[in-house]
């Protein structure tokens, strides 16, 4: 899962930052609106994890924009605009959920486990597939009970081809949401976790090729 972070408090938002990639997730963090409103541009997120109190573009004028974009964004507002027709403002404008400072990073982390899961309409944070269980939460996949030990990238990659079943996803499509916008990777290294998860998982999964395309979990 890929989260855009956007705080102006550096100390926060690097807080933020490492306990979101400690958990598991992908993470881009800026400091201001301007250049959230260009990484939306330049990449795909599943989650965006905004301040309100920005330098330059306010964190509702954000939300605003991207709400008349149509643009289909889990949004959860980090705020010390805690007063009760903020919070119903915030909400009222699109957000999805609102958290009001100070908090606990834990809690930010359940309430982005919470909207994912809602968003993708799992009761659990457990995806089922054949004789595989993936755990969303820990990252872990198990075979009838068993681990199966997956790298960081082939556990990001296999498990965004979980949640798009059945579409043909280019390497390139891949890539962007597996690394963060500091990350140098070559998408043609895609191939090469193909492979691996081929390997390690053998019949229970039918990962197919599609040839100029990309690659497709039916």
């Amino acid at each position: 899962m890929k989260v855009l972070l956007i705080e102006d408090n550096k100390t926060l938002a690097d807080g933020l930052n490492h306990k979101l990639r400690e958990v598991g997730f992908i993470v881009d963090t800026f400091y201001n609106g301007e250049d959230c409103l260009y990484s939306l541009e330049i990449s795909s997120y599943d989650l965006l994890i905004l301040d309100l109190g920005l330098p330059g573009i306010d964190g509702i004028e954000i939300i605003k924009k991207l709400r008349k974009s149509y643009i289909n964004l889990l949004i959860l507002v980090i705020s010390a605009r805690d007063k009760l027709d903020q919070r119903i403002y915030g909400l009222d404008t699109g957000a999805d959920d609102y958290l009001c400072k100070p908090f606990e990073t834990d809690e930010v982390i359940a309430r982005v486990h919470a909207l994912l899961r809602r968003n993708k309409n799992f009761a659990s944070n457990k995806i089922s597939y054949n004789d595989l269980e993936f755990d969303t939460k820990s990252h872990t996949l198990t075979q009838n009970g068993q681990i199966i030990e997956l790298n960081k990238r082939e556990s990001s990659i296999f498990e965004y081809l979980l949640q798009n079943l059945r579409m043909i996803l280019s390497k390139e499509n891949i890539v962007e949401h597996i690394t963060s916008i500091d990350d140098e990777f070559n998408p043609t290294a895609i191939e090469i976790y193909i492979s691996r998860l081929r390997k390690k998982l053998g019949k229970s999964i039918n990962l197919k090729t599609v040839r100029g395309l990309g690659y497709m979990l039916s």
